[in-house]
Parts: structure tokens; sequence; C-alpha cells
């Protein structure tokens, strides 16, 4: 992988004092395999994410944008050009979450609605299309996109949270086919994943329990951690998937195949 770039949007880490998140744990992750990376989150965090990768010996630079405007996601495309010179894989990592999501459809605003959908697919769809010209440029590459099992099943009261993860799926097969063979794109579909800005204010204690309460959902009977998301990203963005296209593959640890029903 040397030489090879890429960039990981929503890769900084958690807001509670750097903790765990997917987007972080892809960055370190695709630092280790050898990449150069390019860690793009709207906070500061993403600094965070550049320091734990240099700690490790990577390369990494951190460009705060947001994701949802033209000029920021030029300017991503820009810096990592003017850094590294090239581009071979693109993560798409970033993800909105507000209470304000937590509504079936005729009670949600039109503005959560929108703003929603703003980040969750469209800032997909900016970064592909300004990046995918690069990526081209570059040799060719991977584009990766974090979904979610939600774009497969309805959660209550979190409609616009699956409605926007399964256009992710779906533009993910619009890459593949249109991209192809030059580029392979693939979603990835965790559930329940162990990150700090789920935690809330809940005690360690209270995280204990909860953790333990949502793995009995789950055949693994316990939560994904961040890096078992990554490792996939990784695996997708190497030649061992050479022939992996237009997929979304998940990582639910069996949620989705589970029948809990009882007698």
């Amino acid at each position: 992988m040397q030489n090879k770039t890429a960039i990981i949007t929503g890769s900084g880490m958690g807001y509670k004092e750097g903790g765990p998140s997917i987007g972080g744990s892809i960055a370190m992750r695709l630092s280790k395999d050898g990449y150069n990376i390019v860690v793009v989150d709207l906070y500061e965090t993403g600094q965070k994410t550049v320091e734990l990768i240099k700690t490790k010996g990577g390369e990494a630079i951190f460009v705060q944008a947001d994701v949802t405007k033209n000029n920021d996601v030029e300017l991503i495309i820009k810096t990592t050009k003017e850094t590294f010179g090239g581009l071979h894989c693109l993560v798409n990592a970033v993800a909105r979450y507000s209470p304000g999501m937590m509504k079936n459809i005729v009670e949600i605003s039109d503005e959560e609605w929108n703003t929603t959908l703003e980040v969750n697919l469209n800032g997909y769809f900016k970064m592909a299309k300004y990046a995918i010209p690069f990526i081209l440029e570059s040799g060719g590459g991977t584009v990766i996109n974090i979904s979610s099992i939600e774009s497969l099943v309805a959660l209550s009261n979190f409609g616009v949270y699956s409605v926007s993860k399964a256009a992710i799926d779906a533009l993910t097969r619009s890459i593949a086919v249109d991209f192809s063979p030059n580029i392979r794109a693939n979603s990835v579909l965790p559930g329940f994943v162990k990150i700090a800005n789920s935690e809330n204010d809940r005690s360690p204690e209270e995280l204990q329990k909860w953790y333990a309460g949502i793995a009995q959902g789950y055949p693994m009977k316990r939560v994904c951690e961040p890096d078992e998301i990554a490792n996939v990203v990784s695996f997708l963005a190497g030649k061992e998937s050479s022939y992996i296209n237009g997929q979304a593959i998940v990582v639910d640890g069996g949620k989705l195949v589970c029948d809990q029903h009882t007698f």
C-alpha cells in the first residue's frame, strides 16, 4: 500500500476524551495497512485521530470540513492532492444523530428530515462526486460507504435514518455500476457498535448494564467493537476483495438472521 492515500469522513474520535468511533478506527486500520490518511471531520476531534496515527508511525493530516458544503468538499480534495498527490480509497463514515430524528414520518419536522438526508446521503454523494475523478486520475481504487442494518429493517420511530441508509446502499450500487472496473464500491452495514458518541451521560455501571441488554438481542451475545467494522473496511479496500463489487456487507453478529421467537 506504499504511497496510497485514503480519505475517511467522520473520522474524528468520539467526543468523550477522544473515545472510540467507527471512522476513527477505520482511519487507524487503513494507516496500519500502509495508507496515507486524510482525516475529515466537522469537529476538532479529527486532530486526535491524526495524533494516534502518527504515534504509531503513520502519515495523516486533518481537514476540518462540512461534507454538505461543496466548497469544503473541494478543499478536502485540493488538500489531499497537494499533500499526498493521489487518492486511492474514499470511506464515507460520517453520520448524523439527533433527538429530533427519533420520530415517525408524520411527527418528524421537515427541517430534521432534510438536515439528516443532507448529511447522511448528500454528504456521501458530494464526497463521491468530487473524489471519484481524483481516484480515476490516480489509477483507480475503492469507495466504501458506511451504511447500517437499518437500511434493511425498520427501527420504530427512526424512519429518516432508515431511509438515509437505504439510499446510501443504492448510491453504492450506482457507483459500482458506473465506474467499474477502475473503481469498486461497496457498503458496510453495521448493527449496534460500541462508540463513545452513544454513551451520553451514562455511568460506567449504567453503560455495562445497557450494553449487556443490547447484547441479548445478538447471537454473539456481545456488542460490536469499532475495530471489527474497520477490519471489514480494510478487506474491502484491499486486493483480497478484488471481485467484490456493489455489495452491502452486513456486519451485525447474526442479528438480522436471528429469529428470537420463543415457544
